[in-house]
């Protein structure tokens, strides 16, 4: 069932990017809510309950106009953070996570995307930080959008060398899953419906286990208020 979730919210995500700009705009608004849902999935199993379909949207059920507001200040820092990258190759990087469109040769040739790219990097942790706990505080804790943010971004800077590792440890896991698609690839060459079944099976593998990681942190960081003594979204589950 958790597998089957992750799948169900994957593909819903995927969907919603077909639709030009308005899909990716709402799967960032809404996936602070999500978020939420697979925290709430989280704390039931970790108490021995058994995960069932409408866990799925839990999340929607507790908070939901500040998780909408976090939803938008993370679409807002993420145009931001893009606009600032922009500064280093002249909209090259923004054009191509907007639109798709590919870079031109000659951005990729002189290194501005890459640096570019580092910018990004650099832009984006400070958000990312601010962002990690901030839906789960704010619709377990009941706090504002700000709060939850403060909050959340001193919780990992305390925390930083265990977010070092802990990042450095899923970027090992991403090199490893390119070079495994990369020798598949190689390997069955001509094959192209194989090698979307072995990215997708690697995929299906891997964001569970992301997925319940953030939660893990969540544990071990807030220890006081780990978990509601009942979860806002299984109230109806005695």
């Amino acid at each position: 069932m958790w597998l089957f979730l992750v799948f169900t919210y994957w593909i819903a995500v995927a969907l919603l990017g077909q639709i030009r700009y308005l899909g990716p705009a709402t799967s960032t608004v809404l996936l602070p809510a999500f978020s939420v849902s697979f925290m709430v999935m989280c704390a039931v199993l970790d108490r021995g309950g058994l995960l069932h379909p409408a866990l799925l949207f839990a999340g929607f059920r507790s908070g939901l106009s500040t998780l909408i507001a976090l939803g938008v200040l993370s679409l807002v820092s993420i145009v931001v953070v893009l606009g600032v990258a922009s500064l280093a190759d002249s909209g090259a990087l923004m054009t191509l996570i907007l639109s798709g469109q590919q870079p031109p040769i000659e951005a990729l040739q002189d290194g501005s995307v890459l640096s570019a790219m580092l910018v990004a990097t650099l832009a984006a942790t400070p958000v990312a930080m601010a962002f990690w706990f901030a839906p789960v505080l704010a619709a377990w804790n009941r706090i504002g959008a700000a709060q939850s943010l403060f909050y959340s971004f001193f919780a990992v800077l305390r925390n930083w060398r265990a977010f070092f590792v802990y990042g450095a440890v899923l970027a090992l896991a991403g090199v490893v899953f390119l070079v495994a698609v990369t020798v598949a690839a190689f390997l069955m060459q001509g094959k192209v419906q194989v090698l979307h079944s072995l990215a997708l099976i690697l995929t299906l593998l891997s964001l569970p286990t992301v997925f319940a990681s953030f939660y893990a942190s969540y544990r071990d960081i807030f220890p006081e208020n780990a978990v509601p003594a009942e979860p806002p979204s299984n109230r109806e589950n005695p």
